[in-house]
């Protein structure tokens, strides 16, 4: 087996070694597509460490081996795992979701993501507002417009990138903005705001629109800069702000979204490998954490078959 392996600061690099035998309750699982996320990304950017480390997160694929009845070879996956980049997994049971026969495995390797989104947006008391401001229109925040738009909301994009604001705008957005176009009225006037960049930036522009005693949802992976912020506390205080993290670590809430995010994928309510703007094989993978890495793509998919 094959596998990306995170060495050194700023240094990932493929390996190869024997794949080991397989445990009662687990599945071998080869994988088909993963995507790569910011987080994977912004880990090896700012070389914290632990070393040596496996990454990888979203996960689709085929179950070659299994001393599970009830999920017998053939059977297509998503794999809830930390260890994904790699050309095959052994998976214990509990962490894997069936694939519906209507979703594709590149669909279904984006399906931890969108129920991030799920999951974030049930945070969310949406049932009073006219409108929800979404502030960054990458994979994560694209997802969750076209959730917002599926449920009926009025939503504002505001994003500084022209590619992303097209796409947000065909993705049904009913107003979309770069920064610098934001209107004076909706400074410290909008009800509902959430963040989706994960850069000081978006979460400090995100922040000023929240009205008094509004909703600040954070959905950003705020781990460059070693995820270190610096906020208005006084005006956040004064506002009566109320700030969310959007963000879940309960596997079993996880393993349920996950669930429901690749059967809206197969029923055509989302499709997030429509964003899949770029694809990779693992040999080509460690050139995507590098310095010179293209990172216009909205989402890089890495096929492991390639």
């Amino acid at each position: 087996m094959k596998f990306l392996l995170e060495t050194a600061p700023q240094t990932v690099e493929v390996q190869e070694t024997d794949a080991p035998a397989l445990p009662t309750g687990s599945v071998r699982v080869e994988v088909a597509y993963v995507g790569v996320c910011h987080s994977d990304t912004a880990r090896v950017a700012g070389g914290r460490g632990p070393f040596p480390a496996r990454i990888g997160h979203e996960v689709s694929g085929t179950i070659s081996e299994s001393t599970v009845d009830s999920l017998p070879v053939g059977t297509r996956v998503v794999a809830y795992v930390e260890d994904g980049y790699a050309t095959e997994l052994i998976v214990p049971a509990e962490r894997i979701v069936t694939v519906h026969p209507d979703c594709s495995l590149l669909d279904a390797s984006l399906a931890e993501p969108l129920a991030c989104v799920i999951g974030g947006i049930e945070m969310l008391d949406l049932a009073h507002e006219p409108e929800v401001v979404l502030v960054g229109s990458g994979f994560m925040g694209l997802m969750a417009l076209r959730l917002l738009v599926a449920g009926g909301h009025r939503v504002t994009v505001i994003e500084p990138r022209e590619h992303a604001r097209e796409l947000a705008a065909k993705w049904g957005a009913d107003r979309v903005l770069s920064p610098d176009e934001v209107p004076d009225e909706m400074k410290l006037g909008c009800s509902v705001v959430i963040e989706a960049t994960g850069a000081a930036a978006g979460l400090q522009l995100a922040s000023d629109l929240v009205r008094i005693a509004g909703t600040l949802g954070i959905m950003g992976y705020h781990q460059s800069q070693g995820g270190t912020r610096t906020v208005d506390m006084e005006s956040w205080n004064y506002r009566a702000l109320r700030v969310l993290s959007l963000h879940h670590r309960d596997r079993e809430d996880v393993l349920r979204w996950i669930d429901r995010a690749q059967r809206l994928s197969a029923l055509g309510f989302v499709k997030p490998s429509e964003l899949a703007e770029q694809t990779v094989g693992l040999a080509e993978l460690p050139d995507v954490f590098g310095p010179n890495a293209d990172r216009d793509a909205i989402k890089t998919v890495v096929d492991m078959r390639a």
